[in-house]
């Protein structure tokens, strides 16, 4: 066989297992296969760019939302976490409570804007008994 013709199937193997390998480790694909239920609904099919302010306070005191939240290899674990960005779909950059919500590719589900996906990456408590550490009790 050609030494030209041997080098061109080479080449071609190699583009193609990059195209294969990039499709089948396509991390938002992944997490788009990880809801369930209603979290799974499709609400975009070209991605979202959404910037929600929060505000926390827990018995009359307002709580800090840092800066850098989901941003860095620290958040690499985490489901939504694009390695191309090297942060999490949804993250701050300054403190103050500007969420950043940057889900580039579709289909976004449901379950990518909830606000407790933006907890699950910050790694703090929150579910309707709990924020942060203060829990529900009788008195409120």
């Amino acid at each position: 066989m050609d030494k030209g013709v041997v080098i061109i199937i080479g080449i071609t193997v190699v583009i193609l297992g990059s195209i294969i390998g990039i499709t089948m480790n396509n991390p938002q694909q992944k997490l788009t296969n990880s809801f369930t239920g209603e979290d799974n609904d499709t609400i975009s099919e070209q991605g979202v760019h959404y910037h929600p302010e929060l505000s926390i306070v827990i018995n009359g005191q307002k709580q800090e939302i840092p800066a850098n939240i989901g941003v860095g290899a620290q958040y690499a674990s985490n489901k939504f976490y694009d390695p191309m960005m090297k942060m999490t779909d949804i993250h701050t950059h300054d403190p103050g409570g500007v969420l950043h919500w940057e889900v580039m590719d579709g289909p976004v589900k449901k379950g990518h804007v909830k606000l407790g996906s933006f907890f699950n990456v910050w790694g703090k408590t929150f579910t309707k008994d709990q924020i942060f550490e203060a829990k529900n009790a009788d008195s409120g």
